[in-house]
C-alpha cells in the first residue's frame, strides 16, 4: 500500500486531518516531530547549525526550536540553508520507516515541494484554506506575533502541486463537519484504489 502525504500550507488543518486518518487505523508519521528530533538528537545537524548560526543558537545545551524558527523566519536564504541541513537526514531516516513499515502509514509533510525526496511512490492528500481562516487557526493555537504566520506562509511553496500524479484535495475552510465530509469523500475515493 502507498503511503499518503498529507500536505498543506500552515494552519490548513493537515494535523486535524492526521487524526482522522488515524481513526482509520493509519500509522501517523509527524516530519515537524521527527525534524524536530532529529536537530535535538543528530550530531551532524547539530554541528552544522551551530556552523551556520553560531554558538547563540544552543539554549541549555539544546538547539533552540525558538531561536531555529526565528533565523529560519528571517529569509529564505536562512530557510534554503536550514533545508539543506536538516531535509539529507531528515529524508533518509523518514525513507527507512517508510521502507520498514507494512502498515497503513499518512506522513504529515508541511512542505510539499520537498515530497521529491521519498523514495517511493505515494499519494498526495493536500489540504487547502484561504488565507484569512488559516492565519486565524494557526494564532489561536500558537502563541506568537502574526509576523511569524506571514513569514512562514511566504516559505511554503505551492507550484510543486502541479507535478504530483496521484493527488487529492480536501478544502477545509467551514466546520469541521464539513472538513469530515470533506475527508470522507476522499477517503473513500483513497479506499477503492
Amino acid at each position: 500500500m502507498k503511503p499518503i502525504v498529507i500536505s498543506g500550507k500552515i494552519g490548513s488543518g493537515k494535523s486535524t486531518v492526521c487524526k482522522l486518518f488515524e481513526d482509520h487505523g493509519y500509522i501517523i508519521i509527524s516530519s515537524d516531530l521527527m525534524a524536530k528530533d532529529l536537530i535535538g538528537s543528530n550530531e551532524t545537524i547539530r554541528e552544522s547549525l551551530i556552523k551556520s548560526f553560531g554558538a547563540d543558537i544552543i539554549y541549555k545545551n539544546k538547539i533552540s526550536s525558538n531561536k531555529l524558527r526565528s533565523i529560519l523566519c528571517s529569509s529564505k536564504e536562512n530557510k534554503e540553508i536550514i533545508d539543506a541541513i536538516v531535509h539529507p537526514v531528515f529524508y533518509k531516516e523518514l525513507n527507512k520507516v517508510i521502507s520498514c513499515n507494512n502498515d497503513k502509514l499518512a506522513i504529515e509533510i508541511p512542505l510539499v515541494e520537498t515530497c521529491h525526496q521519498i523514495d517511493t511512490d505515494y499519494i498526495l492528500v493536500y489540504i487547502e484554506a484561504d488565507e484569512y481562516i488559516r492565519k486565524h487557526r494557526f494564532l489561536e493555537k500558537k502563541e506568537v506575533d502574526v509576523n511569524v504566520f506571514n513569514n512562514l506562509d511566504k516559505l511554503q511553496k505551492t507550484k510543486y502541486l502541479s507535478t504530483i500524479d496521484q493527488k487529492y484535495t480536501i478544502f477545509n475552510n467551514g466546520s469541521l463537519n464539513d472538513l469530515k465530509d470533506s475527508f470522507n469523500k476522499v477517503y473513500e475515493e483513497l479506499d477503492n484504489e
